[in-house]
């Protein structure tokens, strides 16, 4: 019974030394803790000061964001009327190519017209010609039977 004590007194004490060489070691003592608090307000100008610096360069780069904003609407808006007056320009060439796209077909019209013209008047010539030479072989024929010797 009294090597079960023994054995469990050591285990207890090596469980006690292992728990304190993982705890972690103390901050700080009674006199460190006065000392910052006597140092608390060098830490406070401290803090402020850094508090006013990020203040100042977040209120430059604010502004840079509000320059950087103004000049991309200027930029939009420039481009915006350029494409406006592209638009214009693409009206107004689309208009041209549809004038220009219905005179040719009127002038295609014309030519063909012409040529179907002048093809009917060649072909009514011919014909003439025909008619013309048929009716005189038929008018000359009682002449050619009997001919002059008759």
């Amino acid at each position: 019974m009294r090597a079960i004590i023994r054995m469990m007194g050591i285990i207890s004490m090596f469980i006690v030394i292992v728990c304190a060489l993982a705890a972690e070691p103390a901050q700080a003592g009674f006199f460190s803790r006065v000392q910052d608090i006597y140092q608390a307000p060098d830490k406070i100008d401290e803090i402020e000061q850094k508090y006013k610096e990020a203040n100042e360069e977040l209120s430059s780069q604010l502004e840079q964001s509000k320059l950087a904003t103004e000049e991309l609407a200027r930029k939009q808006e420039e481009l915006l009327a350029q494409n406006q007056q592209l638009m214009d320009q693409n009206a107004a060439m689309q208009a041209e190519l549809d004038q220009a796209r219905h005179k040719k077909e009127a002038f295609q019209h014309k030519l063909y017209t012409g040529g179907a013209i002048v093809a009917g008047l060649f072909v009514a010539y011919f014909l003439a010609i025909r008619i013309w030479r048929y009716a005189s072989w038929r008018r000359q024929k009682p002449y050619r039977e009997g001919g002059i010797s008759g």
